[in-house]
C-alpha cells in the first residue's frame, strides 16, 4: 500500500518520467554494505543520489532475467525500510515512451532514448545515448537539469553549432577530455580560443573533424602507414601529425607547416562537427598549463563566462589526452602517449619511435609537448613509497590499488582494482578532488609503465614538474 501510494504521488509530479535502474546497481552496494547494521550502512552518495531522484521522479527496477538474486526483494524492502526509498517491481521499460525515460546502468552510466521524431536521419547520436558520470552527485545534477534529456542536448548542439558558424566559442565533451572549440578556418575564432586559455600562440591547437573527407581538406598528403591508423582507430583518441593544407590558419599550427587532426569516438562532439559543417580546432578547456577538464563542471570552473555554449555530456570515459604520432619524419613518430598505446599502434603498422624528447621544432608542431603541463596549483611529488606520508594530514594521496595502509590526509583511488584504464578516465577528477582542499602537498606513486599506465605516468611527470 505504501509504495502504491508513493507512486500515485509521484506520477502527479514528474509526469511519468521513469528512473530505471539496473538491479546490479543495487546487488554491488548491497554486497558493499553491511545490512545488519543500524543504520543500514549503504553508501552515503548513493542513498542521497536515490531520495533526490525520488523526489522528482518514479523509481523502477530492471531485473535480469537470466539470473536468480534472492536478495534483490530483501535489498528493496531494506531501502523502503530503512530509507524511505521506494522502487517498483512493476514498471516495464518497453511500456514508457522514450522520452519519459531514463535508463541507470552499474558503472555510474546513463542512458537517454530519443523519441519518434527526435533525430535528424544523418545525426551521428545514436537512439539510445549512454553517458557516464564520475559520482552520483554528478548524474543527478545532469538528469535535474535535462527534465527532456534528448531534447535537451540535441538543442544545445544546435545552438554550439550555430556558434561554430558565427565565429564563436563552444565547450563540449569528447572521449578525451573536454574542449574549447571554435571554426578551425577561421584565424579570429581560433584566436579567441587563445585568449579564453590565457595559451601562449606557440602552442598549437588540433583540429577535430567528422569525416575523412573533411579531413583531406586540411592536408596536403596521407601516408599509407596513417590510411592504416586511420582505418584501425577512428575515431578514437589518436591525433595525427600531417603537412597542412591553405585551408588551416598559421595560428592553428603555430606557423608550422603541419597540422594535428583527429576524429573524436563521443558522438556528440561528432554531431556538433556535423551541424557546423566546420573543422574544429579544440585544445583542452582549461586554462594553459593546468588539469584538464573531463566535466562541464571543471571547465565552467576554470574558463565560465569565456564561451558562448557548454554541452554538457557527462564526464569523458577516456580521461586523459589523445595519443599524437607524426608523418613527417621517415618512421612515425609518438609526440605525446595518449588513449591508445603504442603497442596498439605497432601492430597495425610496424615499428614507431616513442621517445618523448622534443626538438625545438617539434614542441611546435604537437599540443602536450611542453614540460611542465597538466598541474594542480598544489604541488604534486611522485615518490617512491607513499607509506612515508601516512602521518600528515595535510598531504593529499593518489592512489592505485587497494592498500591496507591507514593516512591521516585524504586519500582519492585511482583504481580499486589496479585498472590502468579507470585510472586514466579517473585521474583529473581525482587530481582536482584533491587539489581544492587547501593541502600543503599532493603524493603519487607512478602506474605500470605498459599500455594507458605510460601514458598516465607521462601526465603525473608533467603535473610534477612544477612541483
Amino acid at each position: 500500500m505504501e509504495l502504491q501510494n508513493n507512486l500515485c504521488e509521484n506520477k502527479v509530479n514528474a509526469a511519468q518520467t521513469i528512473i530505471f535502474l539496473e538491479e546490479k546497481i543495487l546487488i554491488d552496494e548491497f554486497h558493499r554494505s553491511d545490512l545488519h547494521a543500524k543504520p543500514w550502512s549503504l553508501a552515503n552518495d548513493f542513498v542521497s543520489a536515490l531520495r533526490e531522484l525520488q523526489n522528482h521522479f518514479l523509481l523502477a527496477i530492471v531485473k535480469d532475467s537470466g539470473k536468480e538474486t534472492p536478495s534483490i526483494d530483501e535489498l528493496l524492502d531494506s531501502l523502503s525500510r530503512e530509507f524511505g526509498i521506494i522502487i517498483s517491481t512493476s514498471l516495464k521499460e518497453d511500456d514508457i515512451p522514450a522520452e519519459c525515460r531514463y535508463h541507470l546502468h552499474p558503472g555510474l552510466k546513463l542512458s537517454i532514448f530519443a523519441g519518434e521524431s527526435a533525430q535528424d536521419p544523418g545525426s551521428f547520436l545514436p537512439k539510445n545515448l549512454t553517458l557516464c558520470f564520475h559520482n552520483h552527485t554528478d548524474m543527478v545534477s545532469w538528469i535535474l537539469s535535462h527534465p527532456h534529456p534528448y531534447r535537451n542536448l540535441i538543442d544545445s548542439l544546435l545552438s554550439g553549432a550555430q556558434v561554430i558558424k558565427k565565429g564563436g566559442l563552444v565547450a563540449f565533451p569528447t572521449e578525451t577530455v573536454y574542449g574549447l572549440g571554435a571554426d578551425a578556418t577561421n584565424p579570429g575564432a581560433v584566436e579567441d580560443i587563445f585568449k579564453a586559455k590565457k595559451r601562449p600562440f606557440y602552442d598549437p591547437l588540433i583540429v577535430h573533424v567528422s569525416d575523412r573527407e573533411q579531413m583531406l581538406q586540411l592536408v596536403t598528403s596521407l601516408p599509407a602507414k596513417a590510411e592504416e591508423l586511420i582505418a584501425r582507430f577512428w575515431p578514437g583518441p589518436l591525433t595525427i601529425v600531417l603537412p597542412k593544407s591553405p585551408l588551416v590558419p598559421a595560428i592553428v599550427t603555430a606557423g608550422s607547416p603541419s597540422v594535428a587532426v583527429r576524429m573524436p569516438s563521443n558522438p556528440i562532439a561528432l554531431e556538433l562537427i556535423r551541424l557546423s559543417g566546420k573543422p574544429i580546432a579544440a585544445p583542452s578547456a582549461n586554462r594553459f598549463g593546468c588539469t584538464s577538464p573531463t566535466t562541464a563542471k571543471h571547465v565552467h570552473d576554470q574558463l565560465g563566462g569565456t564561451y558562448d555554449v557548454m554541452i554538457d555530456g557527462g564526464a569523458c570515459i577516456v580521461g586523459i589526452e589523445s595519443t599524437v604520432i607524426s608523418f613527417l619524419g621517415e618512421t612515425p613518430r609518438i609526440l605525446r602517449p595518449g588513449g591508445i598505446d603504442q603497442q596498439a599502434i605497432e601492430s597495425c603498422i610496424g615499428k614507431v619511435i616513442s621517445e618523448q624528447k622534443a626538438s625545438p621544432e617539434e614542441s611546435s608542431t604537437s599540443p602536450g609537448m611542453l614540460p611542465s603541463h597538466y598541474a594542480t596549483a598544489t604541488p604534486l611529488r611522485i615518490v617512491d613509497n607513499l607509506s612515508d606520508y601516512a602521518s600528515r594530514s595535510d598531504v593529499g594521496v593518489l592512489l592505485f590499488g587497494k592498500c591496507d595502509q591507514v593516512f591521516m590526509g585524504p586519500v582519492e583511488y585511482l583504481s580499486l582494482s589496479s585498472d590502468t584504464a579507470e585510472a586514466a578516465k579517473r585521474l583529473y577528477q581525482a587530481m582536482r578532488k584533491l587539489d581544492s582542499l587547501s593541502l600543503s602537498l599532493l603524493v603519487v606513486e607512478l602506474l605500470p609503465e605498459s599500455g594507458i599506465g605510460i601514458a598516465v605516468n607521462n601526465r603525473l611527470r608533467k603535473a610534477a614538474n612544477n612541483a
